[in-house]
């Protein structure tokens, strides 16, 4: 019975992806969406009755956002009242795909009832589909199951009813009672007596109800449960014996002909598994074996050539873009995808070209940018090139990534922190310490296969990617390490930044403002909440052009730590005081430089 139970609950789930795939058809039909854009009742209630009677649905419900229904086939007049049944919308709401399934009564009938959203292209309706619970579909149900299937709704020690089931009317009957008074529990095998027949039973939960059940009740005859197991004991016997004679006949010709090539493929299959692809398996015969022989040693070699592309393209361009390149094909064309991208440039490098040979310079870098380039991909970055020692990531693209911001901004510090470890290294070799600077933004780009047609690479393009580059080059000027756009920033709840200054970048006539990440919440102690805290106060009094205020701030930050920062407002707060602003200064620092 517990693999009966397994077989039940696989095939009531196919019958809800069914049902499920049958509302997806519709959110996704072209010819549906204006309809139902419409709201107009008749034209929505036409369209929907239709397409119940292709799917042979029992009832179809198109609801506006707010659940308000639009359309309801089984109650036809009904139009601009609330749906009867929130708790499915609630819970389409709160799935991840905003799909859900549920058992609830209609007009006292039971119904297995799915909701989908229309996408046309936000969501802006649900799509309601319900098939009936009655005796056909637990007749379904024994087709798989091969038992009686009931469907029960009630509470445990209190009366049930009978939703469904493929026992007749007297047992039917009988079994109701037969819950009440008889101990069972779920998931459990037991015996349950009707009309003197014994049945083994299970009752499985499907859904539970405020404090009520709908259980399935799965049951087998004992009597037609043994009787083929009874003629099976006979035929196995007969079987048996007539076998044992036609196995000592005809063994030594098997283990020839048949079970050495078998062996032999077995094995290669082995390796084949192993990631052993340069393999040769040779069998001489001219039989399907020698056929099947000569199959596998073309998949080895084809599986040997992939495996070859593979490898020598995830070493030119990241292992996700070669992946994509390898299964979606490769040609011209991009699309327009939410991206974030990350620049990073190395400080200090070319001082340090100019005191090593250039093979110590290669083998240095190639260990640097392996090492950074990890950090990226432990956050779900993707390298799109590097740039002599600068690297540019990608966050989003290829794959999607609804998180990208936070994982860009979190493989920058992740950078920063193994740049820690690379300068005690170099440090201890001799080397001169390096830096690192990370600019990061997030903008909508185009993404996809450039080039030409004979030479193609995949990355990305527009004013964002330009933006991010910009970014890089300004923490030089504010002696910080990683600077992000405010579209950046404002995706990352859990990571604590300090505003650092409102600027108009080379190219951009808009201001945007920055930010430097600082570290994860719960990280930083309260001294360094406090500084934090302060310099936003510093900005707010020079945004207001309270000039001895903001001066008086960084005094006391200066002295708690000295940083370029706090350098670069002071220069630049005693050159605004002594030259007078315009009347409608908006407080953003032009960069002429790049």
């Amino acid at each position: 019975m517990q693999v009966t139970s397994d077989i039940f609950f696989n095939s009531l789930g196919q019958r809800r992806d069914s049902l499920l795939s049958k509302v997806r058809a519709l959110s996704s039909d072209y010819a549906f969406k204006p309809a139902a854009n419409t709201n107009e009742h008749q034209t929505v209630l036409s369209t929907l009755t239709s397409y119940q009677n292709r799917v042979d649905a029992d009832v179809m419900l198109l609801l506006n956002m707010e659940g308000e229904i639009i359309a309801d086939t089984l109650h036809p007049k009904i139009t601009g009242t609330a749906f009867y049944l929130p708790d499915l919308v609630e819970l389409a709401m709160n799935s991840e795909y905003g799909e859900a399934d549920i058992i609830d009564f209609i007009d006292n009938k039971p119904y297995v009832l799915v909701a989908v959203p229309l996408f046309s292209p936000e969501p802006s309706h649900w799509i309601i589909m319900g098939f009936l619970i009655n005796d056909n579909f637990s007749k379904k149900l024994q087709q798989t199951t091969k038992s009686q299937v009931s469907i029960l709704y009630g509470a445990i020690n209190k009366n049930w009813r009978q939703l469904s089931t493929t026992l007749d009317n007297n047992k039917r009957i009988l079994s109701e009672s037969a819950l009440v008074t008889q101990t069972w529990s779920f998931n459990s095998s037991f015996d349950l007596m009707l009309n003197e027949d014994s049945y083994v039973s299970i009752i499985l939960p499907i859904r539970e109800n405020n404090n009520s059940f709908y259980i399935a009740l799965l049951q087998r005859s004992l009597d037609h449960a043994l009787a083929p197991y009874q003629k099976l004991h006979l035929i196995v016997a007969s079987v048996f014996f007539i076998a044992l004679i036609i196995l000592i006949s005809g063994g030594f010709l098997i283990a020839k002909q048949i079970t050495k090539p078998v062996t032999i493929l077995a094995d290669g299959a082995k390796k084949i598994e192993q990631g052993h692809y340069d393999l040769h398996i040779n069998i001489t015969q001219k039989d399907e074996l020698g056929q099947l022989a000569h199959r596998f040693n073309s998949m080895a070699k084809g599986l040997a050539e992939r495996a070859k592309v593979r490898s020598l393209l995830g070493k030119v361009v990241s292992s996700a873009i070669a992946e994509q390149l390898i299964n979606k094909g490769v040609e011209l064309g991009g699309e327009e995808r939410q991206t974030t991208i990350l620049f990073s440039d190395i400080r200090n490098f070319t001082s340090m070209c100019e005191s090593h040979s250039p093979k110590e310079v290669i083998l240095l870098l190639n260990q640097l940018l392996t090492r950074l380039t990890s950090s990226i991909d432990n956050h779900h970055g993707v390298v799109d090139k590097y740039i002599g020692d600068a690297v540019m990531a990608l966050f989003g693209v290829p794959v999607s990534d609804e998180h990208q911001a936070n994982n860009a901004v979190m493989a920058a510090l992740a950078m920063q922190q193994e740049l820690t470890i690379i300068n005690k290294e170099l440090s201890q070799n001799n080397f001169p310490e390096i830096g690192l600077g990370i600019g990061i933004n997030t903008d909508k780009v185009v993404a996809g296969n450039m080039g030409s047609n004979t030479r193609l690479n995949y990355t990305v393009i527009g004013d964002g990617v330009n933006l991010s580059s910009r970014l890089e080059g300004l923490t030089k000027f504010y002696g910080v390490s990683i600077l992000v756009s405010k579209a950046t920033q404002s995706q990352c709840d859990k990571i604590i930044f300090r505003e650092i200054d409102t600027v108009r970048v080379k190219g951009k006539k808009q201001g945007i403002t920055v930010y430097q990440p600082l570290c994860a919440l719960n990280i930083m102690n309260d001294s360094e909440l406090q500084q934090v805290e302060l310099f936003h106060n510093m900005l707010e009094n020079y945004k207001q052009q309270k000039w001895e205020a903001a001066l008086n701030i960084l005094s006391c930050l200066i002295n708690i730590n000295t940083e370029k920062l706090y350098l670069v407002y002071i220069e630049r707060i005693e050159m605004l005081k002594n030259h007078k602003t315009k009347k409608n200064w908006d407080g953003i620092y032009t960069h002429e430089q790049k």
